[in-house]
């Protein structure tokens, strides 16, 4: 029995649609909260180039998740309502990959796709000083992935009428565009989080050793998270295109949101950690690190500042006072006030 026949190209668009559907719903709440996080701290801390980028880039992205949401249910209405009144011709209709419906629609995802891995090495160059040489690899690949990704739409477009998506001459660009996404990332969560660790273990001798772990780990570890959320969803979509299944557009359609839900997962989970750090250190939220310490404070290592721990200090006080010689002079005091008294009584 064929893939088409277990799971039928129809029945699968409209699964993905409504798994799609759902993922956009968490992906908008959770965009709702990141925007919050972002407004708040970009008004009780100050404004930084990083809260305006965050907030553009996760605002594009979920502009792009909505275009991408439309012409799905789009090309559901014209699918099963439209062509769905013929013999197979819901299954006719999405199998016309050269349709400018599914073009765009492809060609929003590579968009999407492009804007999260762009950021993750604007990550990476900021996580390791702002030094340009650390984005050769990553920018290369970059532009293999874009080149792959359009290239594929271009294939689309070009294909004849009726011609499946796993033809062989969309296979290379394809199986590119994946491969090639899916390195970047993991490329650039691996150097991000080596460069962390590097970072704690030189200010180990500097700061409190479990409190700079811990700060650190938590970084780490929602990095990788969310990372392995991402890969594990692009290597299965990786995996159901190379066996030529179906479930494909289901994890296709599914990534699209869930590029956006990682992506936010990263700036709640970041901006609720320090909102909550910062109250429980009694600094209040609106304070930065900038407010906590002041220049004096920063330890310069490897040409990047750090702040030092508080230290306390316990000073002992000891005072010694001659009474007696106080007594003397408080009882000559007393005696001039009281004939100062009566003279003036008189």
């Amino acid at each position: 029995m064929s893939d088409e026949e277990q799971f039928p190209l129809a029945r699968a668009e409209l699964i993905a649609l409504f798994l799609e559907s759902m993922v956009f719903g968490a992906f908008t709440v959770l965009y709702a909260i990141a925007i919050w996080i972002l407004l708040y701290r970009e008004k009780t801390r100050g404004k930084t180039t990083l809260n305006r980028m965050l907030f553009g880039t996760t605002t594009v992205m979920w502009i792009l998740s909505v275009a991408h949401l439309a012409i799905d249910v789009v090309r559901a209405i014209e699918g099963f309502v439209v062509w769905g009144g013929t013999p197979g011709g819901t299954n006719a209709f999405y199998g016309k990959i050269s349709d400018p419906t599914e073009v765009a629609k492809n060609a929003v995802y590579v968009t999407m796709t492009l804007v999260g891995d762009t950021f993750v090495a604007y990550r990476l160059y900021v996580v390791w000083g702002r030094v340009w040489w650390i984005l050769g690899v990553p920018c290369a690949m970059l532009l293999a992935t874009a080149t792959a990704g359009f290239g594929a739409c271009v294939e689309l477009g070009l294909s004849k009428e009726g011609n499946a998506i796993f033809a062989e001459n969309l296979q290379p660009w394809i199986r590119a565009f994946f491969a090639l996404s899916l390195t970047t990332n993991l490329l650039a969560t691996f150097l991000i989080a080596a460069r962390i660790m590097w970072s704690n273990r030189r200010l180990r001798k500097y700061r409190a050793g479990a409190a700079a772990a811990s700060s650190h780990w938590e970084v780490i570890e929602t990095m990788i998270q969310s990372a392995a959320i991402y890969s594990a969803a692009l290597a299965s979509l990786l995996g159901t295109y190379l066996t030529g299944s179906n479930a494909q557009y289901v994890c296709l359609d599914v990534l699209q949101p869930l590029i956006g839900v990682v992506f936010t997962l990263i700036i709640i989970r970041v901006g609720l950690g320090y909102t909550v750090n910062d109250s429980a250190g009694g600094g209040g939220a609106g304070r930065n690190l900038s407010d906590r310490t002041g220049p004096g404070n920063l330890q310069t290592i490897g040409g990047h500042a750090y702040p030092l721990q508080p230290v306390a200090i316990n000073v002992s006080v000891s005072r010694t006072h001659d009474r007696a010689s106080f007594d003397g002079y408080d009882s000559k005091a007393g005696v001039s006030d009281l004939e100062s008294g009566k003279a003036s009584s008189d």
